[in-house]
């Protein structure tokens, strides 16, 4: 099985506008937070985390999750 996200997969995910401002906002390797991500993506940190999550299940991000939660 290919694990790879297809091409076509990928170009919907980021067609996105908030999920592509969240990836360009990692694509440098630093960790940020989901709060910190949603006002670089302007939007709320619910919407912030639905859209981490589909980035997560697409493979192209890696979540650590710390604190309370």
């Amino acid at each position: 099985m290919d694990v790879t996200p297809s091409f076509a997969s990928i170009g919907a995910l980021l067609g996105v506008p908030a999920r592509a401002n969240i990836l360009a906002s990692l694509i440098d390797g630093r960790a940020l937070t989901a709060t910190e991500l949603a006002i670089a993506a302007g939007v709320s940190p619910q919407t912030t985390s639905s859209h981490l999550a589909k980035l997560v299940d697409a493979g192209l991000i890696l979540a650590e999750k710390h604190g309370r939660h």
